[in-house]
């Protein structure tokens, strides 16, 4: 984006963020079948994909939660670590927009979320549905 605002991380509100901002699922669709590991396709909207960082406006990465739903506006994402994955949280903090995914076989929601250079979640989300074979 060309007019992103790249405050300073002392004068950055998570307010500062696109009210349109939006993080949604390309792929798998709701309510299919997948075999582990998948890969998740996503996208994000109203923002810009970027690698974790000092936050900046108009800039974010994806977050990926497996049943335990997405966090609230300025909520601090906790992670990554093998523990989180382990507990059902997967971030693309590199900028990226899709990854692989490995679940053991069952039925999961699954929540796509955006969040800034720090962490604090922002924007829509989408939730869906797969069950994992």
């Amino acid at each position: 984006m060309a007019d992103m605002d790249h405050t300073d991380a002392e004068d950055y509100s998570i307010e500062d963020q696109p009210d349109d901002a939006a993080a949604s699922f390309v792929s798998p669709s709701d309510g299919e079948t997948v075999t582990s590991p998948f890969t998740v396709e996503l996208a994000a909207d109203g923002v810009e994909l970027a690698p974790v960082g000092a936050p900046v406006a108009g800039e974010a990465h994806l977050h990926v939660m497996a049943d335990i739903g997405c966090y609230e506006t300025g909520e601090t994402i906790p992670g990554p670590s093998d523990e989180d994955e382990a507990e059902g949280r997967f971030h693309l903090g590199d900028g990226s927009d899709s990854r692989e995914i490995d679940l053991e076989p069952g039925t999961y929601e699954l929540c796509v979320q955006l969040g800034d250079g720090i962490h604090t979640a922002f924007g829509d989300t989408e939730t869906i549905t797969v069950t994992v074979e």
